[in-house]
């Protein structure tokens, strides 16, 4: 190896390590600049970066309900995943001690979709059992979007015990939508935590039923993608969905129904 070439990895591992200790004053005057300047795209993916390696994982947390109390939409979500099991505790205790309804959903949701992405690490399935019970006590929440939330976070982190739930809802939900992402939370639980094949054969009587009933084109339409990715199929293009093309959509609920009647 050159020296030009060792002297470049070591400024860069050097660089890295500085990153990763980066002290909460430091974020916070790197926080305050990037509010003069309105968040220049690359910097602020670097200070994003920089959040996810630093231990400050409270300071973290700060900035991103900070973000969904503002609606800025900044994505300071994005690496708090680096926090590894250390930052799923932390969530978890403040999930614990937080009173308010409409926070304990943004957290589940937020605990769920990071679960996601870390279903290889040895903490994944303990974690899932623990925020599990809190997503299905708020699950009955009379709005809607907080029912979308709950429903979308379940097939993400929701075990073969919670197809009967999802199911409630692809039936029986008052909300269109709410039962369109009952059928896609049904579907990705075979990416997390449920095997493919039981979860073929305990849904298919219930896709088969809420295809056949849904009055809404587009829940029914978004139901129709779901079960077709989950068993193979190709009854209906995206492009049908995303248009709400009614004789496409008509045809492929009659080639879903009649195939889940023959499993």
């Amino acid at each position: 190896m050159s020296d030009s070439r060792k002297e470049g990895i070591d400024k860069l591992k050097k660089a890295k390590i500085s990153h990763q200790n980066l002290t909460k004053e430091e974020l916070q005057k790197v926080y305050a600049s990037l509010v003069e300047e309105d968040f220049p795209d690359s910097k602020r993916i670097h200070f994003i970066a920089d959040l996810g390696r630093s231990p400050e994982i409270a300071f973290h947390f700060e900035l991103i309900c900070k973000d969904w109390e503002e609606g800025t939409d900044l994505n300071f979500e994005a690496s708090f995943d680096q926090h590894g099991q250390e930052g799923i505790d932390y969530l978890l205790e403040t999930l614990d001690q937080e009173e308010d309804e409409s926070q304990r959903i943004l957290i589940v949701y937020f605990l769920a979709k990071i679960l996601s992405k870390v279903r290889h690490r040895d903490f994944y399935a303990s974690s899932c059992k623990q925020v599990l019970p809190v997503l299905i006590s708020l699950l009955p929440s009379p709005e809607a979007s907080n029912r979308r939330k709950l429903i979308i976070a379940l097939g993400w982190i929701g075990s073969i015990s919670e197809i009967e739930t999802l199911g409630q809802h692809l039936l029986t939900d008052k909300d269109p939508l709410c039962r369109a992402w009952s059928a896609s939370s049904l579907m990705q639980l075979s990416f997390h935590q449920v095997e493919k094949e039981v979860l073929i054969e305990k849904t298919k009587g219930l896709f088969g039923e809420a295809i056949a009933e849904e009055k809404d084109l587009q829940a029914c339409a978004l139901m129709i993608e779901a079960v077709q990715v989950l068993f193979g199929k190709k009854w209906i293009p995206t492009s049908a969905v995303e248009n709400l093309e009614v004789e496409k959509i008509e045809k492929a609920r009659k080639s879903a129904i009649r195939f889940l009647k023959k499993q």
